[in-house]
């Protein structure tokens, strides 16, 4: 069926069938009606609320006309940062200067309006937001400013019974690659090859007959993609079982989503006290256990595993910068294999770092927020951006996550 289309007070082209089913969903939350696959539900928002969220996210244009791969004489470089309420901000001069670009409703770590991650592959930034519960969505961009829905509003997810689609499974995390975006949540994996035109899920849950000797339990599953050379995805999990708990769940696809298969690395299992990271240089993958004390790194995209290799930090957030692996701590250190690590600058903020084909360091922080710029590989830093964050509880205000990529001129 053709979608009819209008242009709202607020200039964007919206879909009449999109705004009846995203007020459909947004009310059966409300209802609590039962949208399982949609993840772990928290508390229901009041009704008026949800309905401001229903009619913000129809005022989105739909998607389905992004472009790859802008011309290699005229792209862009850009950085993306992200955080709760659907804030984009972008930096189109090396992070001297930024504009907030998106913005929803004031968001916190659950609710329709939570954003935690951003992923860039082949000219396209993707950007899930909404967690626990909420109808979740997939914002895209192909040239940093605008943004819609990664979807046309046609295409529909396996597990979806009718009707088309907006509300995606609860995402924690999103990666790119291969032509490719995977995203994963509580016990659903999500992926899309074609750019939302349709969409491959997987369902965690299928592990429940697996003969290993434990259940698995699991949520903040958050994929990386392992490079061009394996063109595998891992993902990392939580482990929240009660019996035999071990370092977290790890999962891989071979296929680009389509089938996961859970792992069971006994080395991790033995040595890994938790985590606090994952990371990839396309090469080599590298895991950081719960303090970022030791690092434990895969070669074979995450077959075989060897460590723990001490790191000399703790309290560190992981980042992988221009093939080379950050740890942004208490001190920060960094390392080009993941088995011998050095001293970074002491002037280095504790929080994401993300790198630019310049050499240019940002550095953003869930508790900040703020962006701060590095010219110098760390050794000095100037604030280049801030906010001031809505009056809201429940989950720090600071960026979440942030991405280096191309567009087109």
């Amino acid at each position: 069926m053709p979608f009819w289309r209008q242009e709202d007070r607020y200039g964007c082209v919206v879909s009449e069938n999109f705004m009846k089913a995203v007020s459909i969903f947004s009310w059966a939350t409300v209802l609590g009606l039962g949208l399982g696959w949609l993840g772990a539900r928290a508390a229901e928002p009041p009704p008026e609320e949800a309905k401001a969220s229903a009619e913000r996210r129809a005022q989105i244009p739909m998607g389905g006309d992004l472009k790859r791969n802008p011309d290699p004489e005229n792209k862009v470089p850009v950085f993306v940062a992200v955080g709760h309420g659907a804030r984009i901000l972008l930096s189109r001069d090396d992070g001297r200067s930024w504009e907030q670009v998106f913005w929803g409703l004031p968001g916190a770590d659950h609710g329709d309006w939570a954003c935690k991650a951003v992923a860039f592959a082949d000219g396209i930034f993707v950007v899930p937001v909404g967690w626990g519960g909420s109808t979740t969505m997939y914002l895209a961009s192909d040239d940093g400013r605008n943004w819609r829905h990664l979807t046309e509003g046609r295409a529909k997810l396996p597990d979806n019974k009718g009707g088309e689609i907006f509300g995606m499974p609860g995402t924690w995390g999103i990666a790119g690659g291969r032509g490719a975006f995977v995203a994963g949540g509580y016990m659903t994996m999500t992926a899309t090859s074609d750019l939302g035109h349709s969409f491959d899920t997987f369902s965690l849950r299928s592990f429940k007959e697996d003969p290993r000797p434990r259940a698995l339990v699991t949520h903040h599953v958050g994929p990386v993609y392992c490079g061009d050379t394996s063109g595998r995805f891992l993902a990392l999990g939580n482990d929240r079982s009660k019996e035999n708990p071990v370092f977290g769940n790890l999962f891989v696809t071979d296929d680009v989503g389509k089938t996961w298969r859970w792992l069971e690395p006994a080395l991790l299992n033995a040595k890994c006290d938790g985590y606090s990271g994952i990371a990839s240089n396309g090469e080599v993958v590298v895991i950081t256990d719960q303090s970022g004390a030791n690092a434990f790194v895969s070669v074979d995209a995450g077959d075989t595993w060897e460590g723990p290799f001490p790191t000399g930090s703790t309290r560190a957030v992981l980042s992988e910068v221009a093939g080379r692996f950050c740890l942004a701590g208490k001190p920060s250190r960094v390392s080009e294999d993941g088995r011998e690590w050095q001293a970074l600058p002491d002037a280095v903020p504790s929080g994401k770092l993300v790198g630019s084909d310049t050499g240019t360091l940002i550095s953003i922080d869930r508790q900040r927020c703020n962006i701060l710029r590095s010219a110098d590989g760390g050794k000095s830093w100037d604030e280049v951006y801030s906010y001031e964050p809505p009056d809201i509880g429940g989950g720090a205000q600071g960026l979440r996550d942030a991405v280096f990529g191309w567009i087109a001129e």
